[in-house]
């Protein structure tokens, strides 16, 4: 299985996914095929037009820190468009599609134009577009095959893990056994010595949708040791959207470096 990234649930919503009965209890939970378990995450996915949320995002890499507030918007498949404050004010704003990567910031008067490489190298990971959409949404940033997986219980959440270790890279993830939202996924690159663990918690259900309310994402490598934690609130579904976004005259190209 490829490798491409190293960076980024409670009860909600009862699926049977093809058992005999729901469960009403996580301790209850019983195994299942990875076919089942990855059938029952689909069904779970994102499958509104659009979401709006407010967001607390809190970073920290090589002894650095720091806290934002963001308005986020999101146009699934489209547009992921970001506006960051400190104290109320205004401090930076991005606009992402699939083939575009846009961004500037006020403190430093520069803006980015081009593609992920720029977020790939703040965040320490290796994205696309659906990816960090994916990544937002708390759905498995990947594509699931349930034929490169076996499921099991771990954690008293299904665990799904390589049938097939290839020993440069394995994805692991646990999914709730009710609502089968995927509490954890880990990516570990034992090639290149790279960790990263994705934690969701707190989801919140809107209008039938289960969204995370806490995201904690671990990144580590031989380099990089990072940290991100973000919490979701107004979480708004399918509403009206727009994308205010230009980029304020004077300010510094800072693509090519």
């Amino acid at each position: 299985m490829k490798f491409r990234i190293f960076a980024t649930a409670i009860l909600l919503i009862l699926i049977s996914c093809g058992t005999s009965k729901p469960i009403t209890d996580r301790s209850d939970i019983e195994a299942l095929s990875a076919k089942k378990v990855v059938r029952g995450h689909e069904k779970s996915n994102f499958k509104n037009k659009t979401l709006s949320t407010d967001l607390k995002v809190s970073f920290k890499k090589s002894g650095q820190s720091q806290t934002l507030n963001v308005s986020l918007r999101l146009e699934k498949d489209k547009t992921i468009w970001m506006s960051g404050s400190v104290f109320g004010f205004s401090v930076a704003k991005a606009i992402i599609t699939p083939t575009r990567v846009s961004y500037y910031t006020k403190l430093t008067k520069t803006y980015y134009e081009g593609d992920f490489s720029k977020i790939n190298e703040i965040l320490g990971a290796d994205l696309n577009f659906t990816m960090l959409q994916n990544l937002i949404l708390g759905d498995a940033l990947y594509k699931l095959n349930p034929k490169d997986y076996e499921a099991s219980i771990d954690q008293l959440a299904h665990l799904l893990s390589p049938n097939t270790p290839n020993g440069i890279a394995d994805i692991l993830l646990w999914i709730h056994p009710i609502n089968y939202k995927i509490e954890k996924q880990e990516i570990r690159s034992y090639d290149q010595g790279r960790f990263l663990a994705i934690n969701y918690s707190d989801f919140k259900e809107v209008e039938k949708t289960n969204i995370p309310g806490r995201m904690e994402i671990v990144v580590k490598d031989n380099k990089n040791n990072a940290n991100l934690s973000i919490s979701y609130k107004n979480i708004r579904l399918d509403e009206p959207l727009s994308f205010p976004y230009k980029i304020p005259s004077g300010y510094k190209n800072i693509s090519k470096k």
